[in-house]
């Protein structure tokens, strides 16, 4: 198993053990601590961004808003580093979390603030009370009414969405959904961190696992993608937790499988798209686990490798089953027809999507020409970490979610997309561009990660060497080396932060991009029956209000 928390101490200053029971505060309060740290990080600076006064229906409001977060990043980020120096001189390896912590909710702070700015001065979220968000408002309507929902939508959101609607904003649900969204954005980046920490040390759980999460980040609906960063971790713990039974005792074995159980369920409630699109994979890949548990132990690492599984199994239908058995009746009669810009790209090409708004430099030509038999050096790169991560740690967890949930959407992908002339229907199998974009870019910084840490095993055992190699000491990562990380890495996200912000930045309906969104959002009226603040002269009454703008009738 691959041990995630913190270095131990030198030998000459061990305190004397202090037994299981306090190994295990410490590690809940390390992680508590790195959490709470984040996600305060990621909720301040997204309050930064509400605190900006600029006009987001012009150009120049919209840059000099993105200019602003970058400034507030950097100093962030410098207090970011002050503070893990401070930290570093008496408890170094809890620094290290605390500053990986904290740069992974910076990373989508940033974004979530760019949000804000494109919303500052309208009630609506992104798209006003039009497609999916409408859609959404209604069915959140619908629970506080007490009406059935669709039985194929997951219905977690709805009810999320409804109770923070009737708790924090008086039944106003237009308003409560773009907060949610915007919060579900803020906090997708401490997620995402905490996700992977579940396997990996912080720098390398902050590096590989926002890395590959970067495209996947959607202002529109932030939950979806949430849900994908999370899952694939948590299948690949109950893989590892399943392989490594035999260092469990019973009890043990059986509550880890139903703490992972009721989190697949929390997760399959919220959104259940990509458990459909990793559902193959997964089944294979535990049963090829299994039957190895059987052939190296028999009978009793069968059954210890089964505990875990059995009790992730039970909790999880226990939770989500009733929502499963809708979903599995909806899927034969449930049927997939709108046709967009993606159901018409080469089904072969994942390296970026256009979505439904691509905009006119992708209506020029999509997708770009590659250099290498019409396949881009990104793609490439993806390929060969694929190649290096199975090669390095085929047998590993965590190296092996990631393949099996990447062959799963492949399969999926093709098998839909190659019946859509006879069956006219989509069946959203678009969106597995999304769950395989993630799964290789994670197996390519895995790749990384086996292979710094073969070299560091090999330069171990060549005393040359050693003098010349940055080392891991015993308290962690050398200070350099944890400095260096954090910089680039909140340099980064803070760009790419931005790109996606600018992205949804209000645009006039005309240049079909996804700014379109925002700028319906600026132009509808509100459930007030008042105008947006920056709304286009005389054009928001042209838009009639929605049906039910308002909160839903309270239930006595």
């Amino acid at each position: 198993m691959i041990v995630t928390a913190p270095a131990p101490s030198p030998v000459a200053e061990r305190r004397p053990p202090r037994g299981r029971g306090g190994r295990l505060r410490r590690a809940i309060a390390l992680v508590s601590a790195e959490a709470a740290v984040s996600i305060f990080a990621a909720l301040f600076l997204t309050y930064l961004g509400k605190r900006l006064h600029v006009n987001p229906m012009q150009r120049i409001g919209q840059v000099s808003g993105l200019a602003a977060i970058q400034l507030r990043l950097l100093l962030l980020l410098a207090v970011t580093v002050l503070l893990y120096l401070a930290l570093s001189r008496r408890w170094p390896g809890a620094a290290v979390n605390i500053g990986a912590a904290t740069v992974a909710g910076l990373a989508t702070g940033v974004t979530a603030a760019g949000n804000v700015v494109a919303l500052r001065g309208t009630t609506w979220p992104l798209n006003g009370y039009g497609g999916d968000i409408g859609n959404l408002q209604t069915w959140a309507f619908n629970v506080i009414d007490g009406v059935p929902l669709p039985p194929e939508y997951p219905p977690g959101f709805p009810h999320f969405l409804a109770f923070v609607a009737q708790v924090g904003f008086d039944g106003q649900v237009a308003y409560a959904a773009k907060w949610v969204m915007i919060g579900f954005l803020a906090i997708s980046g401490p997620v995402a961190y905490l996700a992977w920490r579940m396997l990996l040390p912080p720098l390398w759980a902050l590096g590989i696992g926002l890395t590959s999460a970067l495209p996947l980040f959607d202002l529109y609906k932030p939950y979806s993608p949430l849900v994908l960063v999370v899952v694939i971790p948590v299948f690949a713990k109950l893989v590892q937790v399943t392989m490594g039974s035999a260092l469990l005792s019973r009890r043990q074995a059986l509550a880890v499988g139903g703490g992972l159980g009721a989190l697949l369920a929390g997760l399959f409630l919220m959104y259940a798209g990509w458990f459909v699109w990793s559902a193959v994979g997964v089944v294979v890949l535990f049963a090829i686990v299994l039957a190895g548990l059987f052939r190296s132990g028999g009978a009793k690492a069968l059954w210890q490798g089964l505990l875990p599984l059995l009790a992730a199994t039970v909790v999880f239908l226990a939770l989500a089953g009733q929502y499963m058995v809708r979903l599995l009746g909806a899927s034969g009669t449930t049927k997939d027809t709108y046709f967009y810009f993606d159901t018409f790209t080469d089904p072969a090409y994942f390296a970026m999507w256009g979505v439904d708004s691509p905009g006119p430099q992708r209506l020029a030509g999509w997708p770009p020409l590659g250099e290498l038999g019409g396949v881009g050096l990104f793609p490439i790169l993806l390929v060969l970490g694929l190649a290096v991560a199975l090669g390095l740690a085929l047998r590993q967890p965590m190296v092996l979610t990631l393949a099996a949930c990447t062959a799963s959407a492949f399969l999926l992908r093709y098998w839909y997309a190659s019946h859509m002339a006879r069956d006219h229907a989509v069946q959203l199998y678009p969106r597995t561009s999304i769950q395989i974009m993630y799964c290789l870019l994670a197996l390519t910084g895995l790749a990384v990660y086996y292979a710094v840490q073969r070299i560091r095993d090999w330069s171990r055992s060549h005393e040359t060497l050693t003098l010349t190699l940055p080392r891991r000491t015993a308290r962690g990562p050398r200070r350099s080396v944890v400095i260096g990380a954090l910089c680039a890495l909140g340099l980064l996200y803070g760009m790419a932060g931005s790109a996606t912000a600018d992205a949804f930045m209000p645009k006039n309906p005309d240049q079909k991009s996804l700014g379109t969104l925002a700028w319906y959002a600026h132009n509808l009226q509100q459930p007030n029956g008042k105008c947006p603040h920056y709304a286009v002269k005389d054009l928001c009454g042209v838009f009639n209000l929605p049906e039910r703008p308002g909160p839903g009738p309270k239930k006595p």
